[in-house]
């Protein structure tokens, strides 16, 4: 396979290269996932957009633009990132937040954030596992109803990742950290693939929430158990989250490692 090379997309007839994918990832009855004009507007004002390329074909691409928090601090947002179904599962998506986080700092920038399913356990693991992202917040509902084919028919729940770009936890990640290893209880197990809700210890520190094996699979075939899953993922991770928990780990058996606030002070 030829080798994949990621370029900033500055110039109108390559900004459609990407407009394109993200409709053909995101397909929908609503028309294009964001329209030239906005776009042009904001790449030219600041906005960060690539495109992952196999010879001359686009086969990924991804969408930031800066922002504030809560503290005023500046940081940049990761909006969209996709990469085409027959070209998954060869590190495109991961070159893609590396050449982001390369052109983050460059651009003085210290934190990149984002929204993700907390159900997809694919992206869960490129995120925490190999980028090194921090999950602090869950968002119920966060989109509100989404058309897309991918998402239609489920609630819009979303996690924050949170990159701090120099972080320790960053640069371990970078270099080849494994998955996540914990011996911790199930708070959520999946048994004969049903979500399944277990008794853990009051005063457990650490507990382990496990996810469906594909949940964009699950969807297209069985809707009820998706919605099931997605109910009881939520009423494992929200309410700790609340209250201070964070996700700081993903095993190789698709289960959220999941802390207390200070657990290890």
């Amino acid at each position: 396979m030829s080798e994949v090379r990621i370029e900033i997309l500055a110039e109108l007839p390559r900004q459609r290269l990407a407009r394109e994918l993200f409709d053909v990832v995101w397909p929908g009855d609503e028309g294009t996932q964001i329209t030239p004009n906005l776009l042009q507007a904001m790449v030219h004002n600041g906005a960060y957009l690539s495109g992952a390329f196999i010879d001359e074909k686009c086969v990924g691409a991804a969408f930031a633009f800066p922002s504030k928090g809560s503290d005023d601090h500046l940081h940049l947002h990761s909006h969209m990132a996709g990469v085409l179904d027959t070209y998954r599962d060869r590190n495109i998506g991961y070159a893609l937040k590396v050449h982001q986080r390369e052109w983050a700092i460059a651009h003085g920038y210290d934190l990149i954030t984002w929204t993700f399913d907390p159900l997809v356990s694919r992206n869960a693991n490129l995120n925490i596992t190999k980028l090194g992202v921090e999950v602090p917040f869950y968002h119920r509902d966060f989109y509100g109803q989404m058309p897309d084919a991918v998402n239609a028919g489920d609630a819009s729940d979303r996690v924050m990742a949170y990159w701090h770009l120099n972080s320790t936890r960053a640069k371990n990640a970078l270099a080849g950290e494994e998955c996540a290893i914990s011996n911790a209880p199930f708070l959520l197990a999946e048994i004969n693939g049903e979500p399944v809700e277990q008794e853990v210890p009051r005063d457990a520190k650490e507990v382990r929430v496990a996810l469906p094996t594909n949940i964009t699979d699950l969807r297209s075939q069985n809707m009820e158990l998706a919605r099931n899953w997605r109910q009881h993922v939520r009423g494992a991770l929200e309410p700790r989250m609340a209250s201070g928990w964070k996700i700081t780990g993903f095993t190789q058996d698709r289960c959220y490692v999941l802390e207390e606030k200070n657990a290890h002070s």
